[in-house]
Formats: C-alpha cells, structure tokens, sequence
C-alpha cells in the first residue's frame, strides 16, 4: 500500500514515533512517503531509511504567525490543504496518515475528493494537551479555548477511517467521545531494541560515578511535575548525602530559570543540575549513568491519557523507576514490577520512594531485573507495533 504520511513539523530534529512507524510499515513492504515543513539547509526531496521525504510546505516566521492564529480559529489552512492534495496526487497516495489532531480536517477533505482513506494518529490527548503547554490565560479562552478544540475533535474523528491512540487510556478517552472501539487501535509508544548499541560517553557516565544520581529526562513544562522532584530533595540531603538530581530537558528558559529560583529557595541548588538540551545519542549515557529514573508528571486529563516514550527507555536499560500515580505511568509500573509509585502531589511521598530504593540494594535489583525482563517480553516496539500492522492489513481488505 502507498502511505500518504502528513507530520505539521520538520525533521531534523527526530520525531521517533513518526520514524518508528514508517520503518515498521516498510518492512512490512508498504510505500512510505512523509509530507512535512521545510527545513533550512536540507534537500526539498530525500530517501531517509527507505522514507520518501517531501518538505513541500514551507512556513516560515510571519507565516506560522499568522497560521497559530486563523488556524486556531477556522482550522484550515490553504496552504496545507493544497500542499495534501499534490502530494496525494502526484505521488499516488492509497491512505493518508495524519499525525496528531491539527492537519485532520483538511486531510479528511483531500481524502474525499480522492476517495482514500484517512487514519488519524493522535499522539495524545490534543485538546487536554493545549491547557498545560500554554501558560497565556487569554490564549487558552481563545486560540486554544478547549470547547472549541474538543468539539473539533469529536467532529473530525467521527470523519476518518481508523484511529491510532497510544496507550489504553486514551483508547477509553475516545470511547467515551462516541467512537467505535473495533476503529481504534492502540499503538503504545515504546523503545525499539535496536537504540541498546548506542555507544556511551564516558564524559558523562564518569562524571557522576561517585553520585547517587536520579535522572528526569524530557519536556520542562510546568505539567511535568519537576518542581514536586526539587521540593522532594531538601528531605533527603541527610539521609542521600551523595545524591545528585539530573534533569536533561530542553530549552525552555524561563521555567528552568523558575526551577533554579525553587531550588536556591529551599537551599538544594547544590543537588540540582540543569544539562539544558541534550542531543539524542547522549541521552543513554545519563540514563545509564543513574541510579534511579523519574517520571513524576502532574495529574491532569492530558498526563492521564497519554505515556511518554522516556519510561521504556528507562526500563530497556534496566533503571528503576519512580513514576507519579498517572493512571498510565502507575499501570506500566504496577503491572511489570520495574518501579515505585507516589502521589503525584506530594514530594515528601517521592523522597520516601527515593530513599527505600537507595537504601535496598536487593529492591534494586529486584526492579531493574523486573523491568528489562518487561520490556523485553511486552514493551518493545516489536511487540507493541503489531496493532500497527494489523491496521493497514485492514484496510487494505477494505479498499480491495
């Protein structure tokens, strides 16, 4: 089957699920080719991994401007639309797969007028989503008011011909919108076995080799729980006196400089450091590097239906882990023995999980065994990408 994929984005930097996808569904003999944004300094057309790339849509600063507003208002865009319907034209599209909520009305219209079907691979819960990444009050009761957004949303997947969700729970979200639950298909986004044979940096693994170091690796955003971590630690510079808290994030000045603040406040600025962004390849040399890894996301209707990709990183390198008690975090720890769970809430209740792990050498292990044998039995992206599959056989007894 050609695959139609449509990602409002460019690439480089990475976006692993996408890429994750498109490798599986070409080996299972499928054509992928990929519409994204135009990226400075990289070729309009390009073969990357047996992905046919097309950077046909070119943004650009005043543009993307313009769209963040009439978009968030209309959701359409003439520009995409047009970008869609060439792509699917001229490069003979069997299916178009939409990544994420905003592009899905005009790939439904371009679907249409083609008489092709449309899948609609949400990442996440995208309406929740917009109510924790932006700060802006105003912005969130207009451009980004959820009403709109959800009704938005229950209209256009009501259009499309199957759904992607990305863990359990937002397959039960999407139940409980009104959607079938045989045109939903839950393709969690887990580790592929073959990121094990990154090679390491020694500049970072030796650097805290004399350190208890507990690691947060992802998104610095104020959903992310990261101040309940820095709270977490004035309660255990006496009973960890070598303990280091590492968050590898990115660039989001601002909340880092309110996390450096909350840190000096509580007299902990010295077990705290901030790496900032972090290329991919060197992200494996601090999870190896710790001792212990966090996911502490505050409770919210988006952390409660979606599942960061980080948590089986850790697992696949055999780290204990401390999630928040998100019911996905603490169903994926709970359910493979590989971590501890604390109220999302409560930082004393996280220092408590850090200082049982430290001071338990046998529940390490326990936990870090626990956890690579899960990863490799269930939470892989061999394992996990079989409903992937199943979806494009469906639906290709469907179009013949």
């Amino acid at each position: 089957m050609r695959i139609g994929m449509v990602l409002k984005a460019a690439i480089p930097p990475p976006d692993i699920r996408v890429e994750k996808e498109a490798r599986t569904l070409i080996e299972e003999g499928h054509d992928v080719h990929l519409l994204l944004e135009g990226s400075s300094g990289r070729a309009a057309e390009e073969v990357v991994g047996g992905v046919k790339f097309e950077r046909g849509v070119d943004m650009g600063m005043i543009r993307e401007k313009l769209h963040r507003y009439t978009f968030n208002f209309t959701f359409r865009d003439a520009l995409w639309r047009k970008s869609i319907m060439r792509f699917a034209v001229e490069r003979g599209v069997e299916a178009l797969h939409v990544h994420d909520l905003p592009l899905m009305l005009e790939a439904v219209g371009v679907g249409k007028r083609l008489g092709i079907p449309v899948v609609a691979d949400l990442h996440e819960n995208y309406p929740a989503g917009l109510q924790v990444w932006y700060e802006s009050k105003m912005k969130k009761r207009t451009i980004y008011n959820f009403r709109r957004w959800a009704a938005y949303e229950r209209n256009i997947l009501g259009r499309v011909d199957a759904v992607i969700a990305v863990i359990e729970e937002s397959r039960d979200r999407l139940v409980r919108l009104g959607l079938p639950s045989d045109m939903i298909y839950v393709v969690p986004n887990t580790a592929s076995r073959d990121r094990e044979d990154i090679p390491l940096d020694a500049g970072i693994t030796d650097r805290y080799t004399d350190r208890f170091m507990i690691s947060y690796i992802g998104g610095f955003a104020s959903h992310r729980g990261l101040d309940v971590t820095i709270r977490a630690m004035p309660h255990l510079r006496d009973r960890i006196p070598n303990l280091k808290l590492v968050l590898v994030g990115n660039r989001n000045a601002s909340y880092m400089a309110y996390l450096t603040r909350l840190a000096d406040e509580l007299n902990c600025g010295d077990m705290v450091e901030m790496t900032g962004w972090q290329p991919f390849e060197k992200i494996w040399s601090y999870i190896h590097a710790s001792a212990v890894c966090l996911v502490p996301h505050s409770r919210n209707p988006h952390t409660d239906t979606t599942i960061p990709h980080k948590i089986f990183q850790y697992m696949m390198l055999g780290k204990p882990v401390i999630v928040s008690d998100c019911p996905p975090l603490a169903r994926v720890i709970e359910n493979s023995g590989g971590g501890l769970v604390f109220t999302y809430d409560k930082p004393e209740e996280l220092a408590e999980r850090i200082v049982e792990i430290h001071g338990d050498g046998s529940l390490r292990d326990r936990l870090s065994r626990a956890g690579r044998e899960a990863f490799l039995d269930r939470y892989n992206w061999d394992k996990t990408s079989g409903e992937l599959k199943r979806l494009y056989q469906d639906l290709e007894k469907r179009t013949r």
